[in-house]
């Protein structure tokens, strides 16, 4: 790969070089090394989609973004792999042992953040959140390894919890790894969130990867339960991976705090109901 330097003052060359290396063609093992390095460099370059035009930021985007979904896939379905072969051989529990392990499930390389997208400790939903008088919590797009809500599962177990996921696979493996884990609060349906009925809802979550997002807070919206959202959003550099929404929301909801900045590009963005 490119140096950071040469990237950003090539703009478009950073880019072509990744998509020349033909990312999708190539093994697991060998893609996911490939990716990685690509997420390096371009999480020290967050301006890049600056160097980009409208069609430059259309096409990259379109592939960098299905290459980041399967980079995703497969590691998920590792770590799901990992921990459910740890829950069925030594029968650990989600208290602290889950955030350790989950971790290692995604390594830091290089003493970067780049490559850690899931497991970062979600820290900022304690401030951006009061979860007191909350019962029902719902995340669009919990996938195969549904990280947030084994967090939000340890931190706040009197809760009730469901996944949404459009991927059966991603929900038959999630459902596997919470019985194996002998959680009793969480359970996943497979249903696209913009057809689900978040009514008695009273704290929504949708995934950085949710795609189109704007549709699914408006079907969130019809659900007057919901009083707080969390749209986890990239930053400028991280639209090359993901869909952001913060500047196209329904008129019912409004901006209200941002957490800080996590994983690949991306932080937690709270609405409320305006």
């Amino acid at each position: 790969m490119q140096t950071v330097a040469s990237a950003a003052q090539s703009g478009p060359a950073f880019l072509r070089q990744y998509h020349q290396e033909r990312p999708l063609d190539l093994d697991d093992d060998r893609f996911v090394r490939l990716h990685e390095s690509f997420l390096r460099e371009l999480s020290t370059i967050d301006s890049l989609a600056d160097y980009l035009n409208a069609i430059e930021r259309a096409n990259y985007g379109a592939i960098c973004s299905r290459c980041h979904k399967r980079y995703l896939a497969i590691k998920e379905a590792r770590a799901n792999k990992n921990l459910l072969a740890v829950a069925k051989n030594g029968g650990m529990s989600t208290e602290g042992n889950f955030s350790g392990h989950g971790r290692s499930a995604y390594p830091l390389t290089a003493g970067s953040q780049a490559v850690n997208p899931t497991f970062k400790p979600l820290s900022s939903l304690r401030t951006l959140l009061d979860f007191r008088g909350c019962k029902n919590v719902v995340m669009v797009g919990s996938g195969a390894f549904p990280a947030t809500l084994l967090w939000l599962s340890g931190n706040f177990p009197t809760l009730h919890y469901v996944g949404l996921d459009i991927d059966p696979g991603c929900v038959t493996m999630a459902t596997e790894l919470v019985t194996a884990l002998g959680i009793n609060n969480v359970h996943f349906e497979l249903i696209d969130g913009r057809q689900y009925n978040y009514g008695g809802a009273d704290f929504v979550y949708v995934a950085n990867y949710v795609v189109p997002k704007r549709a699914v807070l408006e079907q969130i919206a019809r659900s007057t339960s919901v009083r707080r959202v969390v749209v986890r959003e990239p930053t400028r550099g991280g639209e090359l991976l993901a869909e952001a929404v913060r500047f196209n929301l329904p008129s019912v909801f409004v901006a209200d705090a941002a957490g800080v900045e996590v994983g690949i590009m991306m932080y937690d963005l709270l609405l409320r109901r305006d």
